[in-house]
């Protein structure tokens, strides 16, 4: 199952479905990734981005929040995704 020239998955006709089921292990492992590939792209284009700033600025609006504790919130919220970051690596 290669992608079209647009990055959409192609529909699952019956002609794919029974070409599926002559597949090898290595086939369908390859046929199982590429579709995940597609909804995983799918998945992410369809989430807007983290904008860090304004959740600073939400997290520093509210009552309690002073600037000691919104630096603390900060670092930690940092911490996080720069884990994150060096996980996917």
């Amino acid at each position: 199952m290669n992608r079209n020239r647009k990055g959409v998955m192609p529909e699952i006709t019956r002609e794919i479905y029974k070409s599926v089921k002559k597949f090898d292990r290595q086939q369908f492992q390859s046929f199982c990734r590429d579709l995940y590939s597609y909804g995983f792209e799918d998945g992410r284009a369809s989430v807007p981005g983290i904008d860090l700033t304004a959740i600073y600025e939400a997290i520093g609006a509210t009552k309690g929040i002073g600037p000691k504790k919104l630096e603390e919130i900060k670092r930690s919220i940092e911490a996080a995704f720069t884990e994150k970051g060096a996980q996917k690596e």
